[in-house]
């Protein structure tokens, strides 16, 4: 097996797994940022650097920094912070763009469908058909749109532009 298409799936795979805790326990373990940076700079040294990764690195701290007020603020958790930090590392200004958006987008989807589920009674945190009454209970596992909005990018803007290619 190709080494980039082995990068990508241990990625993929990450990112899966990031969504997954996610989606079942509200948390996000440091592990899952951890390996896809760890990944990002093996597959970058194994490749000898053959891009310019300022923008990539610039994009990864700009994403941490707001990601780290957001989470200040109570707006999003630590875990979707330093998820979207790593993924952001993986993307150069341009590739940030289609991030952001296919981000926004697969949050607003999972909004919507977290929504719905709680007005039909498939979401298990409301208590006796009351609406909910804490923000613990108003909760949306984000790790999943980022999850989703950073493999979306990389197929839309080309996997070929995201990992560099091992010869």
């Amino acid at each position: 097996m190709d080494v980039t298409v082995f990068a990508i799936a241990i990625w993929v795979i990450t990112l899966a797994a990031a969504a997954i805790s996610d989606l079942r326990a509200f948390r996000i373990s440091n592990m899952f940022p951890a390996i896809i940076i760890v990944l990002f700079v093996a597959l970058h040294t194994a490749a000898g650097f053959t891009s310019a990764l300022l923008p990539n690195a610039l994009h990864f701290l700009l994403a941490l920094a707001i990601g780290m007020v957001l989470f200040g603020r109570g707006w999003i958790g630590g875990g979707d912070a330093k998820l979207y930090a790593a993924v952001a590392l993986w993307f150069d200004w341009n590739g940030a763009v289609a991030l952001i958006f296919l981000t926004t987008f697969s949050g607003l989807l999972l909004a919507i469908a977290f929504v719905a589920g709680r007005m039909l009674g498939i979401r298990r945190n409301r208590q006796n058909d009351e609406k909910p009454k804490s923000k613990m209970e108003r909760r949306i596992p984000y790790g999943v749109a980022i999850s989703l909005g950073a493999v979306f990018a990389a197929a839309w803007i080309g996997w070929a532009k995201v990992f560099p290619a091992i010869g």
